[in-house]
């Protein structure tokens, strides 16, 4: 692994470390706080690994408005890419077990008022899907990967899991998707070679999901997202780049 890529590990090691605390004790005073100590992390992330995020809205949303981020993935970055993008909303993440098993992030992401699934336990993600819908109707808004993990990397995407369009029906709030292109080639799936470049999101228009079945919902939102990514990247081809906006 190149030099470069092992310093810029290091950087977001330490950051993590030194932040990880602080999240977890303003958490527990404040959730809103907390996350907004969390969005520093992100900062301070990109800024050491060299990656910019560019952002397009393809409609102004209210941030006071709840909604249900539904992204593409296919890279960790996935994660800082969407909360860079969407700085004036209050994000919760819905997350699998299995990230709270990372060293450090881990703790801090149990401890940090976000929504736990445990995949294994039907019973407790239904438990923790009715937790997120309380989360919505206090004005905050959850972000999901409806893939549940990431993706080949070549601009395909996996089959989606129904959790996501469970809790948006239940609690009556739009799905807004989001396409994020380039983070694959900034860390991809394989390998921990961090790239200086640039992330492009664009966040869509709301979906509402009233009168609409899961399954119905399902396929409106995918079809949605896959006309949002670049064209060609459903097979494979040369991303398109969007102009910097931010």
């Amino acid at each position: 692994m190149a030099l470069l890529s092992v310093l810029k590990l290091l950087g977001i090691a330490l950051n993590t470390v030194l932040l990880a605390p602080v999240v977890v004790a303003v958490s527990a005073l404040s959730g809103r706080g907390g996350y907004r100590v969390s969005q520093l992390w992100v900062r301070m992330n990109l800024l050491v690994t060299g990656v910019r995020v560019r952002t397009r809205y393809q409609t102004q949303l209210d941030p006071h408005t709840p909604y249900v981020f539904m992204s593409n993935h296919q890279s960790h970055f996935d994660v800082l890419a969407a909360v860079a993008a969407l700085p004036a909303f209050q994000l919760r993440w819905v997350a699998k077990k299995e990230l709270t098993k990372v060293p450090v992030f881990g703790w801090a992401l149990r401890h940090s008022d976000h929504i736990i699934i445990d995949r294994s336990n039907h019973v407790q993600a239904m438990k923790s899907l009715r937790a997120a819908s309380e989360k919505m109707r206090s004005g905050l808004s959850v972000i999901i990967f409806p893939e549940g993990t990431r993706g080949p990397g070549d601009g395909t995407m996996l089959p989606w899991k129904r959790g996501g369009f469970v809790l948006a029906l239940d609690a009556g709030i739009p799905i807004v998707p989001i396409a994020v292109e380039g983070s694959a080639d900034v860390l991809g799936r394989r390998g921990w070679q961090v790239r200086s470049g640039a992330i492009d999101v664009v966040v869509g228009t709301p979906i509402p999901v009233a009168g609409l079945e899961c399954d119905e919902l399902m396929r409106c939102v995918r079809e949605r997202l896959e006309a949002m990514l670049p064209h060609g990247a459903a097979h494979g081809s040369r991303p398109m780049r969007f102009a910097e906006t931010g």
